[in-house]
């Protein structure tokens, strides 16, 4: 059974354009006519142990890169996937079908022993090193004598799934926290998200070809001018977390094993994945899932 569908939430998302999408490879948005309307029928269901296995870890290796391989992802994904935990999956062909994206997460503080729960919070303290405050406050939370509950929010999905469907997953996350029985388990007081942006990079190819064409070396010049230095959203729903964060910072990933110019796709730019860690409090969380909203509603 759905565990929400378009009838059981004031989200209709049936008709959806699938091509206002989050698109990590950055390509060309191209001029969208309203015969290019796909609709596709989205439905919501709880974490399935059996089903989602696979697809999860696969999730999780798209949102830890390259660095995946630091992680014991088969174990990050059974605690994700645990019986009785919170969360939502998206699907199109029925509950046996493999998720387009999830959204769930995971108590830090509980999981301390896990090897997989370890390896992820050394990971999120070497990362912030260069950023003091939010280093230390990570330490203090990632204590075994924290006062204070940390949740890891695992969010990923399908590239070119509509970011509209972010605020529902997001409002019924936030639903379940309330109303679950296990009020120990889920009444965080801090969420820890990681996610991903990508930054801009000027092409070793561009530069090379300029080198042997002084005609393509005037082009490269004038494209080297409006060069962007800004970074750009995987997932632009962190736009509003990020606003309501205590602390978020865009770092690298430990490991580079595809460069910057192989993930060009019809720009002049190379694309160069980096890890977005956003840090937020409950109350902070439940305002950004409203900015969510209001940022991307569906209009049918």
């Amino acid at each position: 059974m759905a565990k929400r569908t378009q009838e059981e939430t004031e989200y209709d998302l049936s008709d959806i354009d699938v091509s206002s999408t989050d698109d990590e490879d950055l390509q060309v948005e191209d001029e969208i006519q309203d015969d290019d309307m796909i609709n596709i029928d989205f439905d919501f269901y709880n974490l399935n142990p059996t089903v989602d296995f696979h697809a999860t870890k696969n999730f999780l290796r798209q949102l830890f890169q390259d660095d995946a391989i630091l992680f014991p992802l088969s174990e990050l994904t059974d605690l994700i996937l645990k019986e009785g935990n919170i969360g939502t999956t998206i699907k199109t062909d029925g509950v046996e079908g493999d998720p387009f994206s999830v959204l769930t997460v995971v108590n830090i503080n509980k999981n301390l022993k896990s090897k997989a729960i370890q390896e992820l919070t050394k990971y999120y303290i070497e990362k912030t090193k260069k950023n003091p405050q939010f280093n230390v406050l990570l330490r203090q939370l990632f204590s075994p004598s924290s006062k204070h509950k940390v949740g890891m929010i695992v969010s990923e999905r399908l590239v070119n799934m509509p970011v509209e469907t972010m605020p529902p997953m997001y409002n019924i996350l936030l639903d379940e926290m309330e109303k679950t029985e296990d009020k120990e388990e889920y009444d965080f007081d801090y969420f820890l998200i990681p996610s991903r942006v990508v930054k801009l990079v000027a092409s070793v190819v561009d530069a090379e070809l300029a080198d042997e064409d002084d005609s393509k070396t005037r082009k490269k010049s004038k494209k080297s001018s409006g060069l962007p230095s800004e970074y750009d959203y995987v997932h632009y729903e962190d736009e509003q977390l990020e606003k309501n964060a205590l602390h978020y910072g865009y770092f690298d990933f430990t490991h580079k094993n595809v460069d910057a110019d192989a993930r060009r796709v019809f720009n002049d730019y190379g694309i160069e994945p980096k890890l977005n860690l956003i840090l937020i409090n409950k109350k902070s969380l439940i305002n950004a899932a409203g900015q969510m909203a209001d940022a991307f509603p569906y209009e049918g």
